[in-house]
């Protein structure tokens, strides 16, 4: 097995900010995987440990990982950081580089990854890549994912309701992503709603339902940007600490 038969060629990605005045202030990469052409031996070749937790899940498990890694190794060295290794923290998510924020994401034969400096104006960053969903799919999973109001507004948008349903899931992912280093504790995709979707301008909006924290209350908003490509859809949301609600 080779790495090049099991990773493409990376796509480096200039995100617009929601505000329309920037661009997202690090880098952000899309890559491919193919999940056949993955082999155990690869962790080696990339120089990934292979942790005896990741070494009893599933095949498909371990290569999403795996390419995961490598393309946030590549992301790093962006960044002047080379021959990083993320690891995992007890709550199962990427340990980044002290002062850096990242995110990353991925299904079934994707990988998405964004990473940036921390500064006063954006903290946290967070990316997700979903399978647009079935229309079977999405008439059984709406209950977990949105309200009944909720509902009712994504099917009012001009999109299939499928397509919308995928989007506010994968907006929801992003912002949990974005938000979770500060809050330190989960919570469901029922503690936001998507209130906003752009189809020109490709921006979502979401808002709060629930209070996590004294600086994330109920009613704060967060905008983020969203790309559909063929059966898939990536969201991408970067946090500005200092815009309160």
């Amino acid at each position: 097995m080779t790495i090049s038969a099991f990773i493409g060629n990376i796509e480096w990605m200039t995100l617009p900010l929601p505000n329309g005045e920037a661009v997202y202030p690090g880098f952000c990469a899309y890559c491919r995987f193919n999940p056949e052409d993955y082999h155990d031996t690869l962790y080696h070749r990339i120089d990934v440990p292979l942790s005896a937790e990741l070494a009893r899940s599933v095949p498909k498990r371990r290569a999403e990982f795996l390419a995961g890694r490598y393309l946030a190794r590549h992301v790093l060295e962006k960044l002047g950081i080379n021959q990083f290794t993320l690891l995992s923290g007890q709550d199962r998510s990427p340990v980044w580089p002290e002062n850096l924020c990242g995110s990353l994401s991925h299904n079934k034969d994707s990988v998405l990854c964004a990473i940036h400096r921390r500064s006063d104006v954006f903290s946290g960053v967070g990316v997700d890549v979903e399978t647009l969903m079935s229309d079977d799919r999405a008439a059984s999973l709406w209950p977990g994912i949105v309200g009944d109001e909720e509902c009712q507004w994504l099917k009012g948008v001009d999109m299939p309701f499928c397509q919308a349903l995928t989007l506010s899931f994968s907006a929801k992912e992003s912002l949990f992503k974005a938000i979770y280093p500060s809050v330190q504790h989960y919570f469901d995709f029922l503690d936001a709603q998507i209130t906003v979707l752009n189809q020109a301008q490709q921006i979502f909006e979401l808002q709060l339902q629930t209070t996590l924290t004294p600086e994330f209350p109920t009613g704060r908003r967060f905008k983020g940007v969203y790309r559909m490509m063929a059966n898939k859809v990536t969201t991408f949301l970067c946090l500005e600490p200092s815009k309160a609600v």
